[in-house]
């Protein structure tokens, strides 16, 4: 649920909400200093590494550090996906550092009016993306997260 209100028994304590929000913004900040394609600490994609494909998230972290340093464009280029999950992934961020915090939601999204398809139809296109970025046809080149 995006931004939905958490019940008191689940919701965090603002410790939890503190290190949610300094977690995160720490790794964005690591991101947007230590470019992916040049060093730093981060690990592999397993797929990349053990097949040699793309998997639907390959070439997240270049994007989110392209668009750190406001390079839409390029960030799109590396992972076409961030088009639709940074801004659901910063919703759903935003909405559960404001539960913790005992604030209203930014946007209410009743899981129950979410229609059965949304997860399956992610899924599908997730995976669809997957398969197209992998062909070896030259006009889908573009979807590939090669920098």
């Amino acid at each position: 649920m995006l931004g939905a209100v958490v019940p008191p028994q689940l919701a965090p304590d603002r410790r939890h909400a503190a290190s949610l929000a300094a977690g995160a913004l720490l790794g964005c900040a690591l991101l947007a200093l230590v470019d992916p394609d040049e060093s730093g600490p981060y690990p592999p994609c397993p797929t990349q590494a053990l097949l040699g494909l793309d998997c639907p998230a390959c070439g997240t972290l270049r994007g989110v550090h392209a668009l750190s340093r406001g390079r839409i464009v390029e960030a799109l280029d590396h992972n076409l996906l961030l088009l639709l999950a940074a801004p659901i992934g910063l919703l759903v961020w935003l909405g559960w550092v404001r539960a913790a915090l005992g604030r209203p939601p930014i946007v209410t999204l009743d899981a129950r009016r979410v229609p059965r398809w949304t997860v399956p139809a992610l899924a599908l296109l997730a995976g669809a993306f997957a398969i197209l970025r992998n062909l070896p046809l030259e006009g889908l080149a573009w979807l590939g997260s090669a920098a």
